[in-house]
């Protein structure tokens, strides 16, 4: 099978469909860990505001006077940047995952076609995945 690059018409490698399958497999079961990764960074981020929140609500009057707190614009600034944004690369992740199912059953369905065009970045990927194969 003969993958060609969307853009660059010139790229272009070469690999049987057992072994595309398999790096699609992979590359799939990684973004998947990926995706599971970045969960558990916001689910952290989550739980230390909570705490943050929980005890400075415990202090009394007092200590809250002398506590510093960060403002509420610094505060969504930083939900923007560890939720927002970490939502956001969450679902180009899914994307990506969706194009790799939707390539994996034109494999599956079409076995005996010899090109196929790919984009750049999942080229590189499977490239990368061939290459940590051979080692």
């Amino acid at each position: 099978m003969i993958l060609i690059d969307e853009v660059n018409e010139f790229n272009i490698f070469q690999i049987n469909s057992d072994e595309l399958l398999d790096a699609l497999d992979c590359i799939k079961k990684n973004k998947e860990e990926e995706i599971r990764m970045i969960k558990e960074k916001i689910i952290k981020y989550e739980e230390k505001r909570r705490l943050e929140d929980a005890m400075y609500r415990s202090l009394s009057p007092i200590k809250k006077l002398f506590t510093s707190r960060a403002p509420s614009h610094h505060q969504a600034v930083e939900y923007m940047v560890y939720v927002k944004d970490r939502f956001k690369s969450i679902e180009k992740i899914k994307q990506s995952i969706v194009l790799v199912d939707k390539l994996i059953s034109l494999v599956h369905s079409e076995p005996s076609k010899s090109e196929i065009f790919l984009s750049g970045l999942l080229m590189e990927e499977i490239k990368a995945w061939k290459e940590a194969e051979v080692r």
